[in-house]
């Protein structure tokens, strides 16, 4: 969310053109999931935009009703599923690829609870004067830590130097804006979902993508042996 429909829209907008792009010069299945992100995030934005009109009573219940839905479920339940897996499936064969396999368990786990607290009718909305809350009741207190730790430590596994920085400040941004939120100031997520967008769209594009999907389709066609077992 931001902090009005207006710039959400603005938004919104911007981060369908990243999307566009990631999609376009996608090279390879594996790497689909992560140029999928900005899709997702252009989603997630424009269904803010419609939370906010139905909350300023510009749209029916319904709608808003709807887009407060889709909001909550790709929050709560599509990006701890689809972040870790994506990292993981462009990652070599190493330790960083058995720990991301083992943060993607955790995140289907994680987004399994979440999803059985939304669709038991426990997620609420909270409007301010320039955001929107929006909560998961019910939810232990270790599992939204998980999701915290799935959703934001999943680049910093990655052996993707590009990756791995901007999971570092990913950190650092979601700290300030979660800050921010807490203390009822203006909510900033969209840009931080734009900039976002903006580096998978470049990331995409970059030597570091295509050496990955390259890497992993030797891998898959590569012989099982005796010594690739014992490694």
């Amino acid at each position: 969310m931001c902090l009005s429909p207006q710039v959400d829209l603005v938004a919104g907008t911007a981060i369908s053109i990243f999307a566009f792009d990631a999609l376009r010069n996608n090279p390879n299945i594996r790497t689909l999931p992560i140029a999928v992100l900005p899709t997702l995030f252009a989603i997630h934005t424009f269904t803010s935009a419609f939370v906010w009109l139905g909350q300023n009573g510009d749209v029916s219940n319904s709608v808003e009703s709807v887009a407060t839905d889709m909001y909550i479920y790709i929050a709560f339940v599509g990006l701890p599923i689809i972040v870790p897996i994506a990292t993981w499936l462009i990652e070599p064969p190493g330790w960083r690829r058995f720990s991301l396999a083992i943060l993607s368990l955790t995140g289907l786990l994680v987004g399994g609870i979440f999803w059985q607290n939304i669709a038991a009718g426990k997620s609420s909305v909270v409007a301010g004067e320039r955001y929107i809350d929006f909560h998961v009741e019910g939810v232990p207190f270790q599992v939204s830590v998980l999701y915290i730790v799935v959703t934001c430590g999943a680049m910093l596994l990655s052996g993707s130097k590009p990756l791995f920085y901007w999971g570092m400040l990913n950190v650092l941004a979601v700290a300030f804006l979660s800050y921010r939120l807490s203390h009822s100031l203006p909510s900033l997520w969209c840009f931080w979902a734009a900039c976002t967008s903006g580096f998978i769209s470049w990331f995409i594009r970059s030597p570091e993508a295509k050496q990955a999907s390259i890497l992993q389709t030797s891998m898959d066609r590569a012989p099982i042996s005796a010594d690739s077992l014992e490694q």
